[in-house]
């Protein structure tokens, strides 16, 4: 009997709801989300100028969320504020150290996202410096963020939201499962080029030209790489800003030189591809590793790093296949060129 009401009630309950397509970026205020192609996702929220930055970091399943509260200089726990009022980060469940306040504590993580979730501010100087802004960390899009990421990991209605409603204790409904890191795309070390064919490939490979710059303006000479017997890797550097270059990335056929211009795809999201920029022929200061087999690229938002999109991927099956993407939009916060992932490799 007890087995047949279990599974009447199993037979009443809606059916899931499909899950986001993956990855997703968004931004809702000073925060944003990425989640990455498991579903592993982080909401991070900062103030552009003052360098403090709240990060809430949830992989997909039953696996608990951690919080982590950095910037760039040590923080004292007894100065933080919550709308001007004492903000309680209580040792143990809290720890302070290497510059973040940090925890892991189911409940601790629970009540602190009871208290902030309607705030408008995290301070974290009592009294700053003379003349600046204390730091700080804007909380209007806090709600919005975390309720994203319940979504796109399946936990409303289940014991595990941060936000959402949770689901009834009987039956006790658990979020799905983490999708499995897809493996990195496989390299074959290839013949390597010989000094007479490398310089021959070199030749053609001057002649690329850049479709965004026009004529190249940098004189440094391409770089060619072995990719299997039949292509060859071209690299021109053709134009140099600031703080970062762009190059021409072209595959070129090794026994006649044809050059084939470099497209590199990028998983599609709503709203749109973080990183089309860089998806080829020009691409913010490429490099190529011949032992992976690895072409990566790396593009500065500003001088800072603290915006920007890094991308990799490897040569297998005669093409250039994903095996990372980073990505943020918004500049600021603590670290530079720590972007969240939003797709990832084994």
């Amino acid at each position: 009997m007890r087995a047949l009401l279990l599974l009447a009630t199993f037979m009443l309950l809606p059916a899931a709801a499909p899950l986001p397509t993956v990855p997703v970026y968004r931004e809702f205020g000073r925060w944003l989300v990425a989640c990455d192609n498991t579903r592993a996702c982080i909401a991070r929220g900062f103030d552009e100028v003052t360098r403090a930055q709240l990060d809430l970091i949830r992989p997909a399943g039953e696996s608990l969320p951690t919080l982590r509260l950095s910037a760039d200089t040590p923080i004292d726990v007894d100065a933080i504020r919550l709308d001007g009022q004492t903000l309680p980060l209580p040792a143990p469940a809290w720890s302070n150290k290497d510059g973040a306040v940090s925890t892991s504590d189911a409940a601790a993580v629970k009540a602190f996202v009871t208290a902030v979730r309607d705030a408008r501010m995290i301070t974290l100087d009592a009294a700053p410096p003379k003349d600046e802004e204390p730091r700080s960390v804007p909380m209007n899009g806090f709600t919005a963020a975390l309720l994203l990421i319940d979504a796109v990991q399946g936990r409303p209605g289940t014991r595990t939201p941060l936000i959402a409603a949770q689901g009834a204790d009987v039956p006790p409904p658990v979020p799905p499962p983490a999708p499995p890191l897809p493996p990195a795309p496989a390299w074959v070390p290839p013949p390597s080029l010989s000094q007479a064919e490398a310089a021959r490939l070199a030749r053609q490979a001057g002649r690329l030209r850049s479709p965004g710059f026009g004529p190249c303006e940098v004189r440094d000479p391409p770089r060619v790489y072995a990719l299997d017997g039949r292509s060859a890797l071209a690299i021109r550097p053709c134009a140099m800003a600031a703080y970062q270059g762009s190059s021409v990335v072209a595959v070129l056929d090794r026994a006649s030189g044809r050059q084939r211009p470099v497209q590199l795809g990028l998983p599609g999201m709503p709203g749109g591809v973080p990183g089309a920029a860089t998806d080829g022929p020009d691409m913010v200061d490429p490099g190529f590793d011949p032992a992976t087999g690895t072409l990566s690229t790396s593009s500065k938002g500003r001088g800072l790093a603290d915006c920007g999109s890094s991308e990799a991927w490897v040569w297998s099956a005669g093409a250039f296949r994903l095996k990372s993407l980073n990505y943020q939009g918004q500049c600021g916060g603590t670290e530079p060129g720590d972007w969240p992932a939003l797709f990832r490799t084994r």
